[in-house]
């Protein structure tokens, strides 16, 4: 499945579904909703593993973005 991770794919963007605002309130928890295992890995699949990874100039944990969607796509979800 990694082999994904070097074309382009044609595949919608889609986020994990957020917490109704009522809930959310009343505590600290995630907003969104777990994701699912096979819908991470399919949204992970759409980075192209560009040589110049913008989305990880933008990450405030400064984390190498592209390894984690690699990781991801591979299903290494631990």
């Amino acid at each position: 499945m990694t082999e994904k991770m070097l074309t382009f794919v044609h595949l919608e963007q889609k986020y994990p579904h957020k917490r109704d605002a009522s809930a959310r309130r009343t505590d600290f928890d995630e907003i969104y909703e777990p994701f699912e295992d096979s819908s991470a890995a399919d949204q992970a699949s759409r980075c192209s593993q560009c040589g110049v990874p913008f989305c990880q100039a933008h990450c405030p944990l400064y984390n190498n973005i592209p390894d984690w969607l690699s990781l991801t796509t591979a299903g290494r979800l631990e």
